[in-house]
């Protein structure tokens, strides 16, 4: 047994780490295009951004404690910048100060946008 749990990942993200839901996004985008709850998962330098019964967007992050930054590189048409937007991510590569994170609520704002998550 003890062998077993030395393969696995342990966070290294401390309560970043796991899927988080948008409960809201401000301003709110002007077109909506995905009218279904919105995810975003970290976990080691991943970050994915998913909606419910639907797509998958793959992007890498760096986290700091008090800034978090993603880059989505294969978010590079317009459908996908648009969809990007949902999540309140209005530039690719974006940068976003974390105002709290907890085991259960996360905020985060940058010029364009404040976004609301909570642990899911």
């Amino acid at each position: 047994m003890l062998t077993a749990s030395g393969c696995q990942k342990t966070p290294i993200n401390g309560d970043l780490d796991g899927q988080w839901q948008v409960m809201d996004v401000q301003p709110a985008p002007e077109e909506i295009i995905i009218n279904e709850r919105l995810y975003y998962c970290f976990y080691m330098h991943t970050c994915m951004l998913t909606y419910y019964d639907g797509g998958l967007t793959n992007g890498n992050f760096q986290f700091d404690g008090n800034h978090i930054s993603m880059d989505f590189p294969n978010a590079t048409h317009s459908d996908a910048i648009t969809a990007l937007k949902q999540y309140g991510i209005y530039h690719n590569p974006v940068t976003f100060e974390i105002v709290t994170l907890n085991k259960k609520h996360m905020i985060l704002k940058n010029d364009d946008a404040v976004i609301t998550l909570r642990k899911f």
